[in-house]
């Protein structure tokens, strides 16, 4: 049997399965260095949470806008096929941070494209580490192997992953149009041998929350003992791209009133019951993003208002800053008109909140709500 095949077999009591005692180490003790260095981070919310007002604390991060892959939902494809574009030197790129660093953010999330393609990735971490700031990093696995030595020293991964190797394929396949499933494996397996903290992020859809699919996702979570997410996909219009992809608001719903149940069974789910409970009980049935507008005839116990804009952002790989993937397009260039400027600039939003379950969980770990800010500890840190 091939290590892939090894790698993505369902035993029947996968729910039971443990990691090995060395890598379960590994992982105890990169989780007590992510709470040492995340100390800067948890001020910086903190200082937020005290003074209130707007200040950016955890910053995604674009450094490259090269990918290998073609998935046809990203929300960055308007950058990846764009040939105009090209990526910041490393002195461009490094004095921006420095630039996020001084508006006070310490919590920066490394994403691309792809950003394990980047040449520099390793100086890029070590220099993000070394200002103190908390580093996590999500890849499409590719080159996991490769660049190794550099993902040891993140504090988070995140690796993108929709189910089995039926139903990633179908959207996560290469400039060739061949599929990155096995690819994905073997980085995954790689990582985790080396105790990597890790979570798998799956974009929710018809094909990744199917039983087959959603079985195969908790067994290999728990083999190496990650845990896993899903979010929906905001692109719009992408029902006119693959009419058997995106879930219905029921279909949606539905699903998420099952995620309690599987937690109880021991699906390693990260997302929290105060997320989901929010996400259920959206005031809006026909809209996903409350306005401010909206809000004086809305319950304020139904919704939750979103940190993206307020507390966090994306810079893109040419320097765009947006707040968040639905905003994409809506902002100025910090190359440009300098990091500060660009912030100050989100502060016209005129959006209070959104359903997509994702953002709400951010939103809850980023606002210190007690109970999505501990289980953000427990499930992106000490797993």
């Amino acid at each position: 049997m091939e290590a892939n095949e090894q790698a993505t077999a369902i035993p029947e009591d996968f729910l039971g399965q443990t990691p090995p005692l060395q890598i379960r180490v590994k992982r105890i003790l990169r989780g007590l260095r992510t709470l040492w260095r995340g100390r800067f981070a948890f001020f910086a919310l903190l200082r937020w949470k005290i003074t209130g007002g707007r200040r950016p604390v955890r910053i995604s991060l674009l450094v490259t806008k090269k990918c290998n892959l073609r998935c046809f939902y990203c929300y960055a494809m308007d950058e990846i096929t764009d040939p105009t574009i090209q990526d910041a030197s490393f002195e461009k790129l490094t004095g921006m941070i420095d630039e996020i660093y001084d508006s006070g953010c310490r919590w920066v999330n490394v994403l691309g494209g792809e950003p394990l393609a980047r040449p520099d990735i390793e100086d890029v971490i070590d220099y993000i580490v070394k200002k103190g700031m908390l580093c996590e990093l999500t890849t499409n696995g590719y080159y996991i192997r490769k660049r190794i030595s550099a993902l040891k020293k993140l504090d988070h991964l995140a690796i993108s992953l929709d189910g089995n190797k039926e139903a990633n394929d179908k959207a996560r396949f290469d400039v060739r149009g061949k599929g990155s499933f096995d690819h994905i494996i073997d980085g995954l397996t790689c990582a985790a041998e080396e105790g990597l903290n890790i979570r798998i992020h799956a974009t929710l859809n018809k094909r990744t929350m199917a039983a087959d699919s959603l079985d195969f996702l908790a067994s290999i979570c728990k083999k190496y003992g990650m845990t896993f997410n899903y979010s929906e996909n905001g692109l719009p219009d992408i029902e006119k791209m693959d009419s058997d992809f995106l879930l219905s608001s029921e279909e949606t719903m539905d699903f998420y009133k099952q995620y309690d149940g599987l937690k109880q069974k021991g699906y390693p789910i990260v997302s929290s019951n105060i997320a989901v409970d929010y996400a259920e009980k959206w005031p809006l049935k026909d809209r996903t993003t409350i306005y401010k507008s909206d809000v004086p005839n809305l319950d304020k116990e139904s919704y939750f208002d979103c940190t993206l804009g307020r507390n966090q952002c994306f810079v893109t790989a040419q320097g765009s800053v947006y707040s968040c993937s639905k905003r994409w397009g809506d902002g100025e260039n910090a190359y440009d008109v300098g990091f500060k400027a660009a912030w100050d600039n989100l502060e016209k939003l005129d959006c209070v909140a959104c359903k997509e379950l994702g953002t709400i969980e951010q939103s809850l770990i980023t606002a210190m709500q007690p109970r999505g800010f501990i289980n953000g500890i427990f499930n992106f840190v000490l797993r």
